[in-house]
């Protein structure tokens, strides 16, 4: 044999134990004692994480998020922390300097910095029991990243959580696979993450890892089972009408088999062929992403018939709010403070969507465009790019990795950045994207040095490490863990006097979600006296109101435009009224507060209305109710509103009219005024 053939064979041979060899070591001296304790524990911790999309809990607030964030930060603490101990005192264990590490601290720099320098800096950092996707979640997940991407330093290791994922991303599957024939296990939300876009973004990770795991699996039993949950997966994905993460999942296996037939075939006019398509359907899908933000192209005509017209609203409104702040943002999870700045009354309406309240503009470049400004874009695109790039280099350069590998794990990101166009993360998805990039960073991270202990290991810094994760876990898993069980308590408690304890209790055991907690806390004790009025003492009544109304005006005093606050104080103040006349220029005094922050939403004018409605003020509130009209004539809401008014004034002409004028607006809405005639006396 001569030496080309033999130097032949042994790149063929090394191409085909690559998967089983990258980035491994040959000689690693096995850890003990400690460093095998702790090693463990970021092992099984990482395991652990892995069942965050499992958790859930009805006796919590929002049961499909908030214990799913707690769980998965609680894991992440865990994990980082016996990394850092680890980090300390063995080399091995230290993280790589390269440019996944390098852009990924860059964003988190941003995402620091526009919390900061946003509207807000408590909602940016403690987020909602609603979303859990604010600054204090993505240092837990920059520190989950450190950990796993410098512990785990061979491929079977990782293949291992992958393993681990499908098998959890199938028992997900199940309830939605079992719904189809009218077997029900989750009746809310239809899965154990409440939502299908959300279970959608999750399953389109497992779908790639068991096509990584299919392909790289030589025993045929395994690939059956690999097999089974792949398509377990895919199907729930298709079942559960997730049409982003659909399209997504066959786009990217759609390039994975490009890619085969590009550089995998012998064929030479296959490849010249396959090439040109790939570079066709590269270009289309570049183009149809372009297409989507443009007004009236038919893809953006296209994703509004699909889904919603308030879709393409929202992201117009969130495009005044990016130019308004274009370097920084207002910050993660203020979106909600800009939305009503930039409201648009068409909203109500059936033909803009009829979704009034958002607080993501459902589109990933969107939201970081609005929340962390054009640096956290450059920055957030700039770790899919890095990760591109890197595995590019890996497969065709240094020729290391193999090329299901290359090609599912180039695949999966692109996929989850489309399909995350039309919809946003959660806990969940978040925890996988991690997880690619943590792979991604071990795959292009050089040899570890394999000296052993660095520094003897003190006592005093374990008990140092033991305090800092106490204090850490203490605050920010349980105490929110806490707030989230005490909110519901307060709900279900029949005593006015017990829930006011829990009321208090709730906020006071932490800030998470403090803002969306109070205007909860005000919806409800806004409609508990409404009801009660005639059976519970006034006494009993005016001390909640007091109370409620004490932790909005914290909210107002923290951030003077936050509207729904504002309003939500508006129209408290006008049930205070029933039971205190003296409250009504409070109201007053908020509802003008709200329609300054937020001219074109009707609901600052309805309770303005109704306000000088119990100042006997008719003209005035006619005029109020009439501008909510103006601002959307096909809103029958408004009407309703303008015409009952007119009704208390006395006016009883002018509601004839006004009706009148409603349906010459719409006919449809012949009827929808019978109830309001009846208070109209009969001539």
């Amino acid at each position: 044999m001569g030496k080309k053939s033999r130097m032949k064979k042994e790149k063929r041979q090394a191409l085909q134990n690559v998967s089983a060899t990258s980035n491994e070591q040959v000689h690693i001296a096995k850890p003990k004692g400690l460093e095998l304790f702790l090693i463990w524990i970021v092992r099984l911790g990482t395991v652990a994480i892995l069942f965050t999309p499992l958790i859930l809990y009805d006796k919590y607030y929002f049961p499909f998020v908030g214990p799913k964030g707690l769980y998965l930060m609680a894991c992440a603490q865990i994990v980082f922390f016996a990394w850092l101990f680890l980090a300390i005192h063995y080399k091995k264990y230290r993280p790589s300097v390269n440019k996944i590490l390098t852009v990924f601290v860059c964003y988190l720099i941003i995402v620091i910095l526009s919390s900061i320098l946003g509207a807000d800096f408590s909602r940016s950092f403690w987020s909602k029991f609603e979303r859990m996707t604010g600054l204090l979640i993505w240092l837990h997940l920059f520190g989950l990243f450190l950990a796993i991407s410098s512990s785990f330093r061979k491929i079977s290791e990782w293949r291992m959580i992958f393993w681990i994922s499908i098998c959890i991303g199938a028992l997900v599957s199940i309830p939605t696979l079992l719904a189809e024939v009218g077997i029900v296990i989750y009746k809310l939300g239809g899965s154990a993450l409440g939502n299908t876009s959300f279970l959608g973004t999750y399953l389109l990770f497992q779908v790639f890892f068991a096509i990584y795991l299919f392909f790289e699996e030589k025993n045929k039993y395994l690939k059956i089972l690999i097999a089974i949950m792949a398509v377990a997966s895919g199907l729930s994905i298709y079942f559960a009408g997730a049409r982003s993460a659909t399209l997504g999942t066959m786009g990217g296996i759609a390039l994975i088999g490009l890619l085969y037939l590009s550089f995998k075939v012998k064929n030479r006019g296959v490849k010249i062929a396959s090439r040109i398509a790939l570079a066709v359907f590269s270009l289309t899908v570049l183009s149809l992403v372009i297409l989507l933000f443009i007004p009236g192209s038919f893809v953006l005509n296209k994703f509004v018939e699909l889904t919603s017209a308030s879709r393409f609203i929202n992201w117009q409104m969130a495009w005044k709010g990016f130019l308004e702040r274009p370097m920084f943002g207002w910050g993660p999870e203020n979106y909600i403070i800009l939305f009503p700045k930039f409201f648009n009354p068409c909203l109500y309406t059936g033909k803009c969507g009829s979704e009034i309240w958002f607080d993501r503009t459902h589109n990933i470049v969107l939201d970081t465009l609005v929340t962390t400004g054009i640096f956290g874009v450059f920055a957030y695109l700039g770790l899919f790019v890095t990760m591109a790039f890197a595995l590019i280099k890996k497969y065709f350069k240094q020729k290391t990795i193999s090329f299901w590998l290359f090609s599912v794990f180039l695949a999966l990101p692109i996929s989850y950045f489309i399909q995350n166009l039309t919809v946003f993360d959660m806990p969940a998805s978040l925890m996988l994207f991690i997880l690619i990039i943590s792979f991604i960073a071990f795959l292009v991270s050089p040899e570890k040095p394999q000296s052993t202990q660095v520094k003897p290991v003190r006592p005093w810094v374990g008990v140092i490490f033991l305090l800092v994760f106490l204090v850490t876990f203490f605050e920010f898993v349980i105490q929110p863990l806490k707030t989230d069980s005490l909110v519901i308590q307060s709900i279900i408690t029949g005593s006015p006097e017990e829930r006011l304890v829990y009321y208090k209790k709730a906020l006071e055991a932490s800030p998470m979600g403090k803002y969306q907690i109070r205007n909860f806390f005000a919806q409800h004790t806004q409609q508990f006296v409404h009801e009660n009025l005639e059976t519970i003492p006034k006494a009993t009544l005016i001390k909640e109101l007091d109370f409620v109304i004490t932790e909005l005006e914290k909210t107002i005093k923290t951030t003077p435009t936050d509207y729904r606050t504002t309003l939500k104080l508006a129209q408290i103040h006008n049930i205070y009224a029933i039971l205190d006349i003296n409250k009504l220029s409070l109201a007053e005094e908020y509802g003008n507060r709200a329609m300054a922050l937020s001219p074109n939403h009707q609901q600052a004018y309805w309770s303005l209305a109704q306000t000088k409605v119990h100042m006997k003020e008719y003209e005035t509130a006619i005029q109020f109710a009439q501008t909510a009209v103006d601002l959307e004539p096909e809103w029958l809401n408004s009407h309703q509103t303008l015409i009952a008014v007119a009704i208390r004034a006395e006016e009883y002409d002018k509601a004839k009219e006004f009706i009148q004028k409603a349906l010459a607006i719409n006919p449809k809405w012949d009827g929808e005024f019978d109830a309001l005639l009846g208070g109209i006396p009969e001539e």
